[in-house]
């Protein structure tokens, strides 16, 4: 199991890890040609649609893949796939169409490509939730990389020559949407699998039922982010959002390894658990996350005061003193989503729902307060809080299911990330190579097993190639 769950994750960073870097290299094109302003409005409504999704689909495509992992028919497969993305596109085009009547009423000047934004968005959820469920890591893996490639390439012609700003970014994501949605149409001929006969209301009830408590969830997730936009553009300005901006871009390096992992995990783990040894395996993938997460967070903090000044403008500078806390604030979150894989696999989405719904309670409560007198530090420090609670509050329900071990390098861990944190404050070059080291020593000493069992994997593939 652990060598699929290797394998799997490696097929999906294939696909997606050699554009992101791609992407972190554009980003001194991004900073000089947009504005802060321009920056910050693009990623408010990339919020923003992120945040409306789960309410129009009700996370049906989360659904479909978790339903057509345990369905073993092929016909049982039709069903499943027919009536959620049936149900899905019926629901986003009466949804559109509100939309696009109460926009126009408001007079909002990026209506239109909001709405296409917010489609091909939907749809390139549903065609991953099909590659995946259908365990075409492969399809899935690809197609992640001509949609990154696609929008690469797209972000610079819009951008860089045709200079059309926010619209740019949002008219190349798009087009990058569209054409991959009909890349994995074709390929797996979905078109041949889904049927409006294969529609059944009792199957989408059942399915209803596990998504449901999903969105609560996403949305809580959502609102711990947009929250944190909306709040600061409010309080602060669009210009002080797209600082903000910036500074999560590379923290969120650590959700992309996260989301690697994660796609693989979700199917291996449903699977895992029909297995009497699954609270061993757990518990065993459990140590190398935790480390992974730990060494990824040590990593970006000593590693970004040799290279933030070469991908960021000096407009965008004071985004470097946000970027440790929001690392650790990540550390938390990707923990609890690692927790929340489990009740995923046992299908009690009602405990993911309910956690993250605490989470952004807190969030809003902090950030309000804080706002007025810390400024971009109340957004950080709210979602550190609250990524904190609900990563605990996962932890603590997963005593009814299985029993996890006590971590033996967990404080360790958190003095280390205290301390690379602290070096990085003191903006010291010679204290920043001294945090590097130890960072890389730690690294290597505490996923020594991990490397080690990769590099087995890769001389394996290479004997079995010759």
């Amino acid at each position: 199991m652990k060598k699929d769950l290797f394998k799997n994750t490696i097929i999906i960073a294939i696909g997606k890890f050699s554009t992101q870097v791609i992407s972190y290299l554009l980003l001194p094109l991004y900073t000089t040609i947009l504005t802060t302003s321009e920056y910050g409005t693009y990623d408010l409504l990339v919020t923003i649609c992120i945040f409306v999704i789960p309410l129009i689909t009700i996370m049906m495509e989360e659904s479909m893949f978790r339903f057509l992992i345990d369905e073993e028919t092929d016909v049982g497969k039709q069903k499943v796939m027919s009536t959620a993305c049936l149900y899905a596109l019926i629901s986003t085009l009466i949804w559109s169409s509100i939309g696009f009547i109460v926009l126009s009423i408001l007079h909002y000047e990026y209506r239109d490509v909001f709405l296409l934004y917010m489609i091909s968005s939907i749809l390139m959820k549903l065609t991953n939730g099909i590659s995946r469920g259908m365990s075409k890591i492969k399809v899935y893996s690809l197609s992640n990389f001509i949609l990154s490639i696609l929008t690469i390439g797209l972000n610079i012609l819009f951008i860089a020559y045709f200079r059309w700003g926010v619209y740019g970014l949002l008219y190349s994501t798009i087009l990058a949407n569209a054409l991959t949605c009909l890349f994995v149409l074709i390929k797996l001929k979905v078109y041949k699998l889904i049927r409006i006969k294969y529609f059944e209301k009792k199957r989408l009830n059942e399915m209803l039922k596990y998504s449901f408590p999903l969105v609560p969830n996403n949305i809580s997730w959502y609102i711990i982010n947009i929250s944190d936009r909306i709040i600061v553009v409010s309080v602060l300005g669009s210009a002080v959002n797209g600082i903000y901006a910036m500074a999560n871009k590379f923290p969120n390096i650590m959700n992309n390894f996260s989301s690697f992992f994660f796609t693989a995990f979700k199917e291996n783990v449903a699977i895992a658990i029909k297995r009497k040894n699954y609270e061993e395996y757990y518990n065993n993938i459990y140590d190398i996350v935790h480390n992974s997460f730990i060494a990824i967070s040590l990593l970006i903090i000593s590693v970004l005061p040799f290279i933030f000044n070469i991908f960021i403008k000096k407009d965008y500078i004071e985004a470097f003193n946000y970027i440790p806390l929001l690392v650790i604030a990540l550390y938390y979150g990707n923990m609890a989503g690692f927790y929340g894989t489990l009740f995923t696999a046992f299908k009690e989405s009602k405990i993911i729902g309910k956690s993250t719904i605490v989470g952004a309670i807190i969030n809003l409560v902090i950030h309000l307060s804080l706002i007025k007198f810390i400024g971009i530090y109340a957004a950080i420090i709210s979602t550190l809080l609250s990524n904190y609670a609900v990563c605990l509050y996962r932890k603590t329900k997963l005593k009814d299911y299985l029993s996890l071990h006590r971590l033996n390098n967990y404080y360790l861990a958190i003095l280390m990330l205290i301390l690379i944190t602290g070096l990085y404050y003191v903006k010291n070059f010679w204290l920043n190579i001294v945090s590097l080291v130890i960072s890389i020593i730690y690294v290597y000493i505490t996923n020594k097993g991990l490397i080690m069992d990769i590099k087995k994997m890769m001389l394996l593939k290479i004997k079995r190639k010759k």
